[in-house]
């Protein structure tokens, strides 16, 4: 029912009026959002001394990659999308779309590099600091960065994408033919996207293959130190607790990864099909642009949500992003560390040991902040070092 006087179609010719404001109100958020969050994470890593470590370099680059992504493609797009032709410089469009392609693929590969340097700590946490010194780390970076500007600026300005051309009447858009999407989207999509999905399938056995050894440790010192009769009650507490923390590394894993692929997927396979047929709406297309560049939005929320460090830093600067104070080591897999001859491990005295037999054994997966495992971006359990070895 119309109201009396009122034109059937008013509401509708009301939103659509307030439609581009709508778009560009949304757009405005989303830039701000990514530059403040990743502006806010590179500072935090060059403000605490703590945080300037090999392994933060990669998560810098990315924040970096992501910070671009931001400040010089998202705003031509914005105006590309609200007025339906490029209104900035003619000469610049070929730039911006060389940038474009630059800093979306560097924010990719930096997801890679990143997934690779938490695998080979996973695999071997003692070697790591032999392994991943700061050259090599510095070496990684720049071979992100170099494949992402090959795969930009040579074949754009050799114009080997063509078919390609932009105009004042139209978008700025780089239109490519089917093979020079082929070997882009595999260059720096679904090969990275498969080492990424790789290793962290690989961190994820590796964390459950740990999780039933220290299972059998935490059961073993309580059956010597607590109780000489271990009861049923006591196994099935401990197996729900190692059950628990495992399907927290699975959740974990599983957001990291849907959320890449929710993002960069659907952006591909439209990349691919669009030169092929030339059939995708240039609305759709837009939107499923703005899709990837969302996850440049979503980086820095995603992986310092899961590493105590950085959590503890912004704790420091932004009171509502304060969480509990982190869980001390274990007492008895402290002492057995220590114990055992590495000056690198357990740097801090371990505690006493607990005189109440009716206090629950320390649990081994408490010292997880010996290694620093949360580097790897999950909860994981530790191994002692002859332990770890074996994985090597």
């Amino acid at each position: 029912v119309v109201p009396e006087g009122k034109p059937s179609g008013a509401a509708s010719l009301a939103v659509v009026n307030h439609g581009p404001w709508l778009l560009a109100f949304m757009l405005t958020v989303i830039i701000l959002m990514t530059v403040c969050g990743n502006m806010l994470l590179i500072a935090v890593v060059f403000a605490h001394r703590s945080l300037r470590c090999t392994s933060n370099c990669f998560l810098v680059s990315l924040f970096l990659s992501d910070l671009m992504v931001a400040l010089v493609v998202m705003p031509p797009a914005m105006l590309n999308v609200l007025c339906g032709a490029w209104v900035l410089w003619p000469a610049f469009c070929p730039i911006w779309l060389c940038f474009d392609v630059m800093c979306c693929s560097a924010s990719i590969l930096n997801l890679c590099v990143i997934s690779l340097d938490r695998y080979l700590f996973i695999i071997s946490p003692l070697r790591y600091k032999q392994r991943m010194t700061p050259p090599r780390a510095l070496l990684l970076v720049g071979a992100a960065w170099g494949l992402a500007a090959l795969a930009s600026f040579l074949p754009i300005k050799m114009k080997w994408h063509s078919l390609g051309h932009w105009s004042l009447s139209f978008q700025c858009r780089l239109q490519v033919t089917l093979p020079f999407a082929l070997v882009a989207s595999v260059l720096t999509f679904f090969l990275p996207s498969s080492a990424i999905c790789f290793t962290y399938c690989r961190i994820l056995l590796v964390a459950r293959r740990q999780a039933k050894r220290v299972a059998a440790l935490r059961l073993t010192i309580s059956i010597v130190l607590y109780c000489p009769q271990p009861s049923v009650n006591s196994e099935r507490c401990l197996a729900h607790r190692q059950g628990r923390r495992a399907l927290k590394a699975s959740l974990t894993l599983g957001v990291l990864l849907g959320l890449f692929f929710s993002a960069w997927l659907p952006f591909f396979i439209t990349n691919m099909a669009q030169a092929v047929c030339e059939c995708i709406p240039m609305a759709l297309f837009d939107a499923i642009t703005w899709l990837g560049y969302c996850n440049s939005t979503m980086n820095p929320i995603i992986y310092p949500l899961f590493m105590r460090d950085f959590k503890r830093a912004l704790g420091k600067l932004l009171p509502c992003c304060s969480s509990q104070s982190p869980r001390r080591p274990s007492p008895v897999l402290s002492l057995s560390l220590r114990n055992s001859g590495d000056p690198n491990i357990a740097s801090s005295p371990p505690s006493p040991l607990p005189s109440d037999p009716t206090q629950p054994p320390a649990t081994a997966t408490d010292a997880v902040n010996l290694l620093d495992a949360e580097h790897a971006g999950i909860d994981l359990p530790l191994l002692l070092p002859n332990q770890v070895d074996t994985l090597d």
